[in-house]
């Protein structure tokens, strides 16, 4: 209780896939946290500490609260680097306890992962960053599939994702309880069987008592008892579209047993041994928690009674059997104490309960198969069919599959002791899902004679897979571009029709046409440019540090600026969009991993298309003094701009600057250029991180303040 009175503290992560991940580790340890480990709070702890459970260094706590953060000065420099970092991806922002359920998945790159109630996304991307370790950060054969119920929802937590920049995500919006079968393949009965499913459950809440204050005046014990059904029909869900031998983590932020204990034990005895729990005490090495727990009692409203099992239950039509303990003879059975509970006390954390499951083979409701005619076929395929086999399964009729029996709490004659194998949500759940209509994912056709001008002009191979990329504009032109995985492809092109696809692929090229580039009209995104920025071969120039940090630096450098290296290879190159590519790599000096950006060759000058958090990250990896420059001088043209409007407010005529001079006649030498980049700079600034005006039109005001 002491614990839960106390702020929770910051924590934030490094984003793990990347070759900037061990670069920017080197930078937070010693230009930004270096003091800080050697400082004490008032309370003899470090000011900052490095999480000793997550791996390779990637975590780390501020033993202080958002207020004491604000504040103190000392943190001031650190707090700027964490919110401009946060920008461009490098690093999130992530409570301790919630960076567990996504680590003990143990994703690999050739997964499929479902993520059932991803919403806001946090450990959506951390599922991300595990798929994408890959050698030299070639595409995954997996791909995650982030689902949530909430509409709104799902499209702030493409926020998060974009970030990553990833072509193997999807994000769907279907209840998890119902969630369809995926097709795959060309067969009409092939359907996705998942190598790894989280499944962090709406829950009460009450772990989050340090950072959700209101929580202390809403709380009560049987806000459990209304939620113990939908938790216990999300792992069932979960479990039917495990593949054998896959692992699934079920989660909440509640330390009620109604919500954890005991929908794990009443899962596992209907399961009949085909899942156990697994016990990971040797892949969590530091953390602190407490085993699972056996016992419970189920409490009254008014708190007046207390039950130890469902037979001294009287009067009280609340209460469901599977709320309550297993028999002392069915605990040896299920392990309980595999469980984990993460408690605040422990480690200065938030609350959290996390067990670990693994399939061992196929589930009893699956096992059990009948012939049905061609019309139920048909209808199953809303859902798809779960058996291994490719055998037909029984469906119960829509009265046989009450909430109530799917608890526990009435028993089922012979004929219904069968699960529906394929749910379907009732129309109250419907409605839930009603959101903004989408746009078509189209994908371009081999013949699409679009592509060849893009190929020819930046270079691109003929073996790359056009058919993997997308637009979003069914009858108009196709101003942006996507790409995606091959497999995120085959999805959604056997499900367009039966799935709500909210967001997926990462942008490579947007339409800009140019007067100066008749060839294509489409310029290189630089979200794209992690997938691609090896195959532009006409369109990349490698530059020198120098060079690189200049194109950064200056809104508009002319080619004499640059080095004679660098001025030679922009006056070899035509008028139109490029990629400026640093090789760390292949250089002593920091920072030592590649660097990739997209720009504008003009007719005499070069410019930079970055944002501005992104722009800070670079900088800071090749020096901190070059990012904080970058902030003082934005800041003073920031205030050049503030003076000029109040100028302007009061009736005075406004003398022009002669520094401004400079720049005005730096730009009359390259008008046509200028206006170009002028026309460039505003579809960046203007651009959603989120979702291109073109990719969700119907979306802006639910993503308005979202992009960056």
């Amino acid at each position: 209780m002491n614990a839960l009175k106390d702020p929770l503290p910051i924590t934030f992560r490094i984003t793990s896939c990347g070759g900037e991940t061990e670069e920017l580790k080197k930078l937070v340890k010693t230009e930004y946290i270096g003091k800080l480990l050697e400082e004490k709070s008032q309370s003899e702890k470090p000011k900052v500490v490095c999480l000793p459970w997550y791996p390779d260094e990637l975590a780390w706590q501020l033993n202080s609260s958002r207020q004491e953060v604000r504040k103190d000065a000392r943190f001031e420099k650190l707090k700027t680097f964490l919110l401009q970092e946060t920008e461009s991806g490098s690093i999130s922002r992530q409570e301790a306890v919630s960076m567990i359920p996504p680590m003990l998945m143990d994703v690999k790159p050739h997964h499929k992962v479902l993520d059932m109630c991803a919403a806001p996304g946090s450990k959506t991307a951390q599922l991300i960053e595990y798929l994408h370790n890959t050698p030299d950060n070639k595409v995954p054969e997996g791909y995650v599939i982030a689902n949530d119920v909430d509409n709104k929802r799902c499209y702030l937590m493409t926020h998060q994702v974009k970030r990553l920049n990833s072509p193997c995500c999807a994000i769907i919006n279907h209840d998890a309880s119902y969630l369809p079968n995926l097709r795959y393949g060309d067969g009409p009965r092939e359907f996705v069987k998942y190598d790894r499913i989280l499944c962090d459950v709406p829950c009460s809440g009450d772990g989050t008592l340090r950072k959700n204050q209101d929580i202390w005046s809403k709380w009560t014990p049987n806000q459990a008892i209304n939620l113990h059904g939908v938790q216990a029909k999300i792992l069932k869900r979960g479990l039917d579209l495990l593949e054998v031998g896959g692992r699934l983590v079920y989660s909440t932020c509640s330390l009620n047993p109604v919500e954890d204990e005991a929908v794990i034990a009443s899962m596992l005895q209907k399961c009949e041994g085909t899942v156990e729990l697994v016990d990971v005490c040797k892949e969590t090495k530091n953390l602190k928690y407490t085993s699972g727990i056996s016992h419970w009692k189920m409490m009254t409203k008014d708190g007046s009674q207390f039950f130890d099992s469902f037979e001294s239950v009287s009067n009280y039509t609340h209460f469901q059997p599977s709320m309550f303990p297993p028999a002392k003879e069915e605990n040896e059975k299920l392990n309980l104490h595999r469980c984990m509970r993460v408690l605040p006390h422990q480690q200065d954390t938030g609350g959290f309960f996390i067990a670990v499951l693994q399939k061992k083979s196929t589930l009893p409701w699956q096992q059990k198969k009948t012939p049905v005619n061609t019309d139920q076929k048909e209808q199953n395929q809303v859902t798809g069919d779960h058996s291994v086999s490719g055998g037909e399964t029984k469906d119960n009729k829509p009265e046989d599959t009450s909430h109530s029996t799917e608890d526990g709490g009435t028993k089922k004659r012979p004929a219904e002791e069968e699960e529906d194998l394929n749910p379907k949500p009732s129309k109250q759940v419907s409605r839930r899902l009603h959101g903004y209509k989408e746009d078509p994912y189209i994908f371009i056709e081999d013949s699409d004679p679009m592509w060849d001008p893009i190929k020819n002009f930046y270079g691109i191979p003929d073996d790359f897979p056009r058919n993997q990329v997308m637009y979003r504009a069914e009858n108009s032109q196709r101003r942006t571009l996507y790409y995606v995985s091959s497999a995120i492809r085959d999805l959604v092109r056997r499900n367009y029709d039966r799935i709500k696809f909210i967001n997926l692929g990462v942008k490579i090229f947007g339409r800009s046409k140019s007067p100066l580039v008749p060839d294509c009209d489409y310029r290189i995104a630089q979200e794209g440019l992690v997938t691609m920025k090896s195959l532009l071969q006409k369109r990349s120039v490698i530059l020198s540090r120098d060079d690189f940090i200049l194109a950064m630096t200056k809104e508009n450098p002319l080619f004499k600026d640059f080095s004679s290296d660098g001025n030679l290879k922009f006056h070899n190159m035509d008028t139109g969009s490029i990629s400026l590519l640093y090789k760390g790599s292949d250089s002593e000096e920091r920072p030592g991993c590649d660097l990739v950006i997209c720009g504008w060759r003009g007719k005499t000058s070069i410019r930079a298309f970055i944002n501005s958090g992104l722009r800070f990250h670079y900088l800071r990896l090749f020096s901190e003094k070059l990012a904080e420059d970058l902030a003082i001088q934005m800041q003073t043209k920031k205030q050049q701009q503030k003076d000029k409007e109040k100028v302007t407010e009061d009736g005075e005529n406004m003398d022009t600057d002669p520094v401004e001079n400079a720049v005005v006649d730096h730009g009359e030498m390259d008008s046509e250029v200028t206006k170009a980049d002028k026309m460039e700079e505003d579809v960046v600034e203007t651009a959603d991180d989120n979702n291109d005006e073109n990719d969700i039109k119907s979306t802006d005001k639910q993503t308005e303040g979202c992009g960056t």
